[in-house]
Parts: C-alpha cells; structure tokens; sequence
C-alpha cells in the first residue's frame, strides 16, 4: 500500500454512533492516547459519517489490518492503542459479531434474512 501513514483509525461519527453513543468522545480520546502512548504521526485517526452498522456502534475501522471493533466506549481507547496499535495484538473482546436473526420459532437463523 501507499499510504502516507501506516495506521489509519476510522471513527464513525454518524447519527447514531455520534449523536446518541457519544463517538466524538471516543475520537478525542483517542488522540489524547496517541499522545499519551507516544505514537508516531504515521498513525491517523479521521471521523467517518457511517460504516452501516449502526446496530454495533459505535464502531472503529483500524486499516491497513481491516479490522473492525463494535461498541467501542472511551475506557476501551487506551486498551485499543497499546494492544493493537502499538504491539499489533487484536482485541478479541471488541471485535465486530454480526449477530445472526433468530427464526420466529427460536431455531436455526432464517436463510432469507438480510444481513446487517
């Protein structure tokens, strides 16, 4: 990739993870961590207005690694930073779980449900 950084944190601010779950506190807690963590300007972090899963939010897209953390609140930011930013561990705990819809009868998922 050519990238002008190498980590890039996607945030997404739109109506339901910004305006109900609060997401900006998450992006400007990130930004104190980063500072906080001494990570390198080749890390960036940029608000997005909606990754389609509102359900989840709020939600963060940490590229080039593709990975994308769901109901991510300010205490889970430092955690974020140090594990996957810094020594490039997953944190399996906020990893993004699409939720499969229940038939009506409580059995297996129904096959013509659309996904989230």
């Amino acid at each position: 990739m050519n990238l002008p950084f190498k980590q890039h944190v996607l945030i997404c601010t739109g109506p339901r993870c910004g305006g109900e779950r609060h997401s900006e506190r998450i992006r400007q807690e990130f930004r104190r961590q980063f500072v906080r963590q001494a990570l390198p300007a080749s890390v960036k972090d940029t608000p997005c207005l909606c990754f389609g899963l509102c359900s989840y939010g709020p939600n963060v897209i940490i590229y080039p690694d593709g990975v994308v953390y769901s109901g991510v609140g300010p205490q889970d930011v430092a955690e974020i930073v140090r594990e996957h930013l810094v020594h490039g561990r997953v944190v399996v705990r906020l990893l993004f779980k699409k939720q499969e819809a229940a038939a009506p009868d409580g059995g297996a998922p129904d096959p013509a449900a659309r996904p989230v």
